[in-house]
């Protein structure tokens, strides 16, 4: 299968963008990825990209307790529902399942806009060495009508999903 256009080339700052997601918001296409405090980009065509900023300016405090040694968070998957962008993100070191899935949410993805600012609401779910058989990382949000569901894991013992609050998140 070939690209409709196999020369175009996409523009801006597009480094470094592991992990990623996208959402559209306002006419704009918005990249969250892996990378200190989840970095972001946004783009109106998909192919000029800018760099917006990070979610977070340094880790959660209660991420560097919760998972020692933590450099970056990971992964993130952002989804809306009641009124608000959910941004989940993994907090983790390689090789480990002493990791957890953060959340973070903001009314507006649109930096300009006097509502944006990212809240950060801690741990969804936490998984411990020696206690769990999963880790709590790679988030992503599934929707069975109005209710989110958060799907995560690897290694260990695979895949888990767990229901949502469709209030909180």
């Amino acid at each position: 299968m070939g690209l409709a256009t196999p020369n175009a080339a996409q523009e801006g700052d597009i480094r470094r963008v592991h992990d990623p997601c996208i959402v559209k918001a306002g006419g704009w296409y918005y990249v969250f990825s892996t990378l200190g405090g989840i970095q972001i980009r946004r783009s109106k065509d998909l192919m000029r990209w800018e760099y917006v900023g990070e979610v977070f300016e340094e880790i959660p405090a209660w991420a560097k307790k919760a998972v020692p040694g933590v450099r970056a968070l990971w992964a993130p998957d952002i989804s809306f529902f009641n009124g608000q962008y959910h941004l989940y993100y993994s907090v983790s070191t390689f090789g480990k399942n002493r990791s957890c899935i953060g959340l973070a949410t903001n009314r507006t993805l649109d930096p300009a806009d006097d509502r944006y600012e990212w809240v950060d609401r801690g741990p969804v779910i936490t998984s411990r060495p020696g206690k769990d058989d999963f880790n709590a990382i790679d988030p992503s949000v599934a929707f069975d009508g109005e209710q989110p569901w958060l799907a995560f894991g690897s290694f260990w013992s695979g895949i888990k999903l767990v229901r949502l609050d469709p209030e909180t998140g």
